[in-house]
């Protein structure tokens, strides 16, 4: 089936049907108007049930409103004097730019009714562009702004802090603790649009000449590079481990994304048409695509609002229609952006299903294991693509027994430790769900027995691995340890040290030497340098070594180094 867009009007309806289709997959959202007050409104940003957006008072100027999806209706949240803009959201409360003082400081209020704003950053210059997660925001702080080359009476001059003001540097601060800001970024060049997920936080940076992406992970982690192509990269977001951004490369401007986990980078759309401002959450980006314009030759850019599920592949257009869908913000499965549909500008929303289950993994111990302890850490981790997982419905069972409540359970793990288990054969079963209702189940088997790790070992070779170390008399030996217990497998192995009986002779190796897990009845390999003297023909030494069962007992080999 081909793409097709069709929308259905009815007037004074505030719901607009949207039929989509991309690629293989055929899905339906309803799209739903928010707003209907004739001044515009836009800026929108969600967090959970709580969306938060910008409104145009012909008294105030700009004030910061919000609608609570689960008791719906509007909410004032600043209607001071002097506009008020930007507003972002962590479900919590909003947080957004004013310019009451005259320049830009960043305030927040509690989204509960009946409390007041509190300002969270102010000081000279702006403190502006910002964005939250938890309890972290992240902004622009130029103490120092160029000077505004014209005035707009609904809209802070310039409003004073640009892209290209070399000024600008990205701070943090936390919401618990008000006006102690501290550095992410002060590098060379200009520092633009933080955005922030968890401890990491992306933004634009021209310190090379062209604007690419950086990365740092709060509160002290080192600054890092995520784009390198000549083309600028602009107007980055990220979720979890991936970061998409606005790429201006192949001669157009398309959106991309890179995987922190596996370094990789590809586009996530390359049509001809113009990109911008993505956003994303989970495995749902979000994006304005200028495509369907009818008037392409034109200045006036037609956007409409496409996603594309990083899961299944799937790229289709959420929201369409003359003239202009733009400024879409995501959380999970809802999507919000403002829409001119109407004329004036009004806030719409729409949800997306997840419809993917959560992943099992990591089993412990591992399935098909066998340990000599008897009350075994049994656990298992677990993710979620987009809605996140429901720590409420997790069931885990050890042989048919529902030990759920005695677990310890969070949104990432779970981890339970039994009394003692009867030797033999033991099964666990683990169901975990979302909270869009997708779940997962799996199963896995260990065995428990009264024994320990039994650890050998043997010589298998020595050598010169270089001329260099012939030279210097650096000595390779190749040795090989064996666990030769049957049912009892070691974690943590390592190699303490090697004590030499022949006087000269030295191990030129560091230590400890890891050597990880070795199950019942496998061996391995690893190699050990000396430094030996000319004089020596042959040398005794011993290896000590200590490991982990499954239960955290220690055992060393042949015993605890000397001196230990």
């Amino acid at each position: 089936m081909t793409g097709k867009l069709l929308i259905i009007m009815a007037s004074g309806l505030c719901a607009m049907v949207v039929l989509l289709a991309g690629g293989s997959a055929l899905a339906a959202v309803t799209p739903i108007q928010i707003t209907k007050n004739p001044v515009n409104e836009g800026r929108p940003d969600v967090h959970g049930n709580v969306i938060t957006w910008k409104r145009l008072s012909p008294i105030s100027g700009w004030d910061i409103y919000m609608y609570d999806l689960a008791h719906p209706g509007e909410q004032v949240i600043t209607d001071a004097t002097g506009p008020q803009i930007n507003p972002v959201t962590n479900g919590v409360y909003v947080i957004w730019e004013d310019w009451l003082s005259g320049d830009s400081d960043i305030y927040f209020k509690d989204t509960l009714p009946d409390t007041e704003p509190q300002p969270l950053v102010t000081g000279p210059g702006n403190q502006a562009i910002l964005s939250v997660s938890g309890n972290r925001v992240v902004y622009v702080n130029n103490t120092n702004p160029l000077p505004c080359p014209q005035s707009n009476p609904s809209y802070p001059n310039c409003p004073g802090t640009g892209e290209n003001d070399i000024s600008n540097n990205i701070y943090a601060v936390n919401l618990d603790n008000p006006n102690n800001p501290y550095e992410v970024c002060t590098a060379t060049g200009s520092q633009w649009q933080p955005r922030i997920s968890g401890n990491k936080v992306v933004w634009q940076d021209n310190r090379n000449g062209n604007w690419d992406i950086w990365m740092k992970e709060l509160p002290n982690g080192p600054e890092e590079q995520i784009t390198t192509d000549p083309g600028d990269d602009k107007v980055a977001d990220i979720s979890g481990d991936i970061v998409v951004w606005r790429s201006y490369r192949n001669g157009r401007y398309d959106i991309w994304k890179k995987d922190l986990t596996s370094g990789v980078e590809q586009p996530v759309t390359s049509d001809a048409a113009y990109q911008n401002s993505p956003r994303i959450s989970g495995d749902l980006v979000v994006w304005e695509d200028y495509r369907n314009d009818p008037n392409p030759g034109d200045t006036y850019y037609d956007y409409d609002i496409y996603m594309k599920d990083l899961t299944s592949g799937v790229e289709s257009v959420l929201a369409g229609g003359h003239p202009i869908q733009a400024r879409p913000a995501v959380d999970r499965e809802t999507v919000v952006w403002e829409d001119n549909t109407g004329g004036g500008y009004d806030v719409w929303m729409a949800k997306v299903p997840d419809t993917t289950a959560p992943v099992i993994g990591a089993p412990h111990p591992a399935n098909g294991w066998a340990t000599g302890c008897s009350s075994p850490v049994i656990s298992a981790g677990y993710t979620d693509n987009r809605s996140g997982i429901d720590t409420g419905p997790v069931l885990l069972t050890v042989d048919g027994q529902n030990v759920t409540g005695s677990a310890t359970i969070t949104e990432k793990n779970i981890s339970y430790q039994p009394a003692a288990l009867q030797d033999g054969l033991h099964t666990v079963s683990l169901t975990v769900g979302d909270l869009s209702g997708n779940s997962a189940n799996t199963s896995w088997q260990f065995q428990t027995s009264i024994s320990h790790p039994a650890l050998s070992l043997s010589s298998q070779r020595s050598y010169w691995a270089t001329y260099a170390d012939y030279l210097n008399r650096k000595l390779s030996v190749q040795y090989r340890i064996s666990n030769s217990s049957s049912d009892a497998g070691t974690e943590d192995l390592q190699i303490l040290n090697s004590r030499t009986t022949t006087t000269g002779v030295m191990m030129a190796s560091g230590t400890p030497i890891d050597m990880g897990e070795l199950a019942p009845g496998a061996q391995g390999d690893l190699v050990i340098r000396y430094l030996v003297p000319t004089n020596i023909g042959s040398f005794i030494t011993t290896l000590y070594a200590s490991c982990l069962d499954a239960c955290g007992n220690a055992y060393y080999f042949p015993g605890p180094p000397p001196g230990s």
